[in-house]
């Protein structure tokens, strides 16, 4: 596969597609603010195919609706809906209305450490982690007022000013993260917070650990116990999320990047390209060289 279509789904493919338009503007440094995802996006992430992301996401649905899978986890978006995904996040768009639209701003991590040095927010610096915020109304406008300054503010040349309400920005949403954490965490389940640290943890992992054992030892539980509030919280068994995360990880690489067949079973974590091959026909129907031909000729 060309470079171009490697960089598909990655932030310089992002910064090409809206970069000098009048819905979209980027930095030098390592911003990217898009005001409207538009028609723009929906050819790239409409196709219900896995991408990954390489900087920080973060997303306010300002109309219409959207069904997305990230990091294993499936939100239905609406208008006034912010959403938090880590650099490395895969995500996969299921559906979305006509008129879905999103504010999205991209933040490399250079700019985080020269923004906030040795105390960036936790919210932003762990990988392979999301977070969906209810904006209630006066939320919501006020995020609006802040981004359409900070639009105002990028094309001028006072690169302080941008700087100090990016974070400004940045740490609303640590504070909306925070009390919402302490509204959601006082009422949440045990095993709810079990299975939502165990989707995590394969998310991050699901490279190279894919037996249960791992995930169980990582939280402190038994393999049958934590196998037990996997199915009961989910109806599905832990090995079956295991599975979902590392053929999703495996689609990227496939569609994505000109990886060959053999490094991706090294970098998965694979015995033999043998036992990696079978193992995603088994689980997908086509061997990884049918996948990456038919769905390249579909791009």
């Amino acid at each position: 596969m060309s470079d171009k279509t490697l960089q598909r789904v990655t932030s310089h493919f992002m910064h090409d597609l809206y970069d000098n338009q009048d819905c979209g503007q980027r930095t030098s440094d390592g911003l990217l603010f898009i005001r409207r995802l538009g028609d723009r996006s929906s050819r790239v992430f409409s196709s219900g195919r896995p991408f990954q992301i390489d900087q920080l996401h973060i997303g306010i649905v300002t109309s219409g609706e959207q069904d997305v899978t990230v990091n294993l986890r499936q939100y239905h978006l609406t208008k006034g809906l912010l959403l938090v995904a880590s650099p490395e996040s895969i995500m996969q768009e299921n559906r979305r209305t006509e008129n879905f639209d999103m504010q999205v701003i991209h933040v490399n991590d250079e700019l985080l450490r020269r923004l906030f040095g040795d105390q960036i927010p936790l919210l932003f610096t762990h990988r392979m982690n999301n977070l969906l915020l209810y904006l209630d109304e006066a939320v919501f406008e006020l995020l609006q007022t802040m981004l359409n300054t900070l639009w105002k503010v990028i094309h001028t040349d006072f690169e302080s000013s941008r700087d100090h309400l990016l974070v400004a920005i940045l740490s609303l949403i640590t504070d909306l993260s925070k009390r919402d954490k302490q509204n959601y965490g006082n009422h949440q389940p045990r095993n709810v917070a079990v299975f939502n640290r165990f989707l995590s943890l394969v998310a991050e992992h699901c490279d190279s650990q894919r037996t249960l054992n791992f995930y169980a030892d990582k939280l402190c539980l038994s393999k049958q116990y934590l196998g037990n509030i996997i199915m009961e919280v989910s109806h599905r068994t832990a090995h079956e999320w295991i599975d979902e995360a590392t053929i999703a990880r495996i689609k990227v690489m496939l569609l994505h990047s000109t990886t060959t067949l053999n490094e991706i079973s090294e970098r998965m974590s694979f015995a033999e390209p043998s036992h990696f091959s079978r193992y995603f026909k088994r689980l997908t129907g086509f061997t990884p060289i049918e996948y990456r031909k038919s769905n390249k000729n579909s791009m």
